[in-house]
């Protein structure tokens, strides 16, 4: 992961360069889906173009459907142009580096094909390193990871010629695990077959610029690191807004929830960088640890009052940008006595030295005016208001320090200052950094660019620990019985609002 200090100083004569990767076999399980049409096609496509791929790569997608050579060529043509034209000659270069493998990936008899295919492709183009990457349906997971172990594809020594240090990854997308027991059997299953350094396990939030920036604005701008406390932070809200509805993820989103797809992993992953200790460097071991203190340091969720820290909602019809909207129970394939939230609040602390007493506020919804994620740290206010006999003050005067993760991805300092003018009036400023702005409109890696080149170089520091993940689900699984329980009611809201009536929610004025 390139050193970000050195990118926001313009310090060029000390950055640390990029690292491209090796030659790799990357086997793609679920290729025709849409996460690997959408997001890992692309970003592998524009590692490529930028030479952070190496060009002895091979990438071989392994799934159910039939393809010719030419439709399949199409298929991988019609993911890169989202980056480049049809005629584009990287383009070409980059589907030149595809195959096809058609496969039924939770069978076990279709292995001996899969492995004969990757085999005669690392032997064609002299490779011995692999990265399997699971773009499947969660319920897959377990299987397949056996069967590449029951198969001998868990070890580079299926290849039958030497490779001496070559590396075999495996890369499991999210939700990893249902609740705390699925999560500890997957772990059980993985960890038998794989080590701990093999297994990326991938939240693309953590790749995103923004997110990344959290530590380096912390631990590197003395002016915030001795006010990031409960002595001078009154609270933390992490705010993650879609506007978009459950599009056709009716099947997977109807037996999750908000919770589940959102909070139980991006909320609690920001949160956890937002609230660590200073690591004692950053190698991924260092920055894992401080990350999982957090987590076993947030209170366990007291299901003996739930309303007092868990609000729920499930979207109505409504309109968003002028356009009218169904409401969920009338989504395609969704039970018109679905309970599932849309919208979820959470208020939790962390008991340590640092933030005792300080409530951080989690809340993820679908159906949002606008689509929004962000940490909005609001500092306490001065202990006297000395100007209170020269002017009104409407509102509580505190500092809000916002980090835009994304659209327009940047950070905001709100201060007050003196309206000009003969009479003494406060007035709200901002103090904006701004990616676009700053960098002279610089584009973004995308995260799935990082990640995976991260995955195929070995850094794990941006991918979660089995011990992190245990933690999440370790404090969200009390939270999801109580919603099956029905001890908090799921209430309505109109799509495009702000969720439920929650002006007040849990002592703060959220809307």
């Amino acid at each position: 992961m390139k050193n970000l200090n050195d990118k926001i100083n313009g310090c060029a004569d000390t950055a640390k360069g990029v690292k491209a990767s090796g030659p790799c076999v990357i086997a793609i399980f679920g290729i025709t889906g849409d996460l690997a049409r959408k997001k890992i096609l692309p970003a592998l496509y524009n590692l490529f173009k930028t030479g952070l791929l190496n060009p002895r790569t091979r990438i071989v997608g392994i799934g159910r459907r039939k393809h010719s050579n030419i439709e399949y060529n199409e298929y991988i043509r019609s993911a890169a142009s989202e980056r480049a034209g049809a005629e584009d000659q990287s383009a070409a270069d980059f589907i030149a580096m595809n195959d096809y493998c058609c496969a039924d990936f939770n069978l076990p008899y279709e292995y001996a094909g899969i492995r004969d295919f990757l085999k005669k492709t690392a032997v064609k183009y002299k490779i011995c390193d692999f990265l399997y990457y699971l773009s499947t349906p969660p319920a897959d997971f377990e299987r397949i990871i056996e069967l590449i172990r029951d198969s001998g594809l868990s070890k580079p020594d299926f290849l039958d010629v030497s490779c001496a240090g070559a590396f075999v990854r495996v890369v499991i997308e999210k939700p990893y695990g249902y609740d705390i027991d699925s999560a500890r059997s997957l772990n059980r299953k993985v960890l038998s077959i794989f080590s701990e350094d093999q297994i990326y396990r991938i939240d693309h939030y953590l790749g995103k610029e923004t997110v990344q920036n959290i530590m380096i604005f912390r631990f590197i701008n003395g002016i915030f690191e001795p006010v990031w406390n409960q002595k001078y932070i009154d609270n933390v809200q992490i705010r993650v807004f879609e506007s978009e509805g459950i599009g056709g993820r009716a099947n997977y989103f109807d037996r999750s929830g908000i919770i589940r797809d959102i909070i139980q992993n991006h909320c609690l992953q920001m949160l956890s960088m937002i609230a660590m200790e200073p690591p004692a460097s950053m190698d991924a071991d260092s920055v894992r640890n401080e990350k999982l203190k957090v987590l076993q340091s947030i209170r366990p969720f007291d299901a003996s009052t739930p309303a007092s820290s868990l609000a729920a909602g499930q979207y109505a019809a409504g309109e968003i940008g002028g356009t009218t909207v169904p409401a969920y129970i009338d989504e395609s394939n969704i039970d018109k006595s679905s309970e599932t939230e849309t919208f979820a609040a959470i208020k939790l602390f962390i008991d340590n030295w640092r933030w005792a007493g300080v409530p951080f506020y989690l809340t993820a919804a679908k159906r949002m005016p606008e689509r929004l994620t962000e940490v909005i740290v609001t500092f306490k206010p001065a202990p006297h208001l000395i100007f209170n006999n020269f002017c009104h003050v409407s509102e509580q005067v505190s500092n809000k320090l916002v980090i835009r993760v994304q659209p327009d991805e940047g950070i905001s300092l709100k201060i007050f200052c003196k309206k000009p003018g003969f009479e003494m009036g406060l007035q709200t400023v901002s103090m904006n950094f701004n990616y676009s702005s700053s960098f002279d409109g610089a584009v973004l890696p995308e995260a799935y660019e990082r990640l995976i080149l991260d995955a195929l170089n070995g850094d794990a520091t941006l991918f979660m620990r089995s011990d992190e993940i245990e933690a999440a689900w370790g404090y969200i699984t009390p939270i999801l019985n109580c919603l099956k329980n029905r001890e908090v009611k799921v209430k309505k809201y109109a799509a495009g609002s702000l969720g439920p009536d929650l002006c007040g929610f849990f002592g703060l004025n959220i809307c």
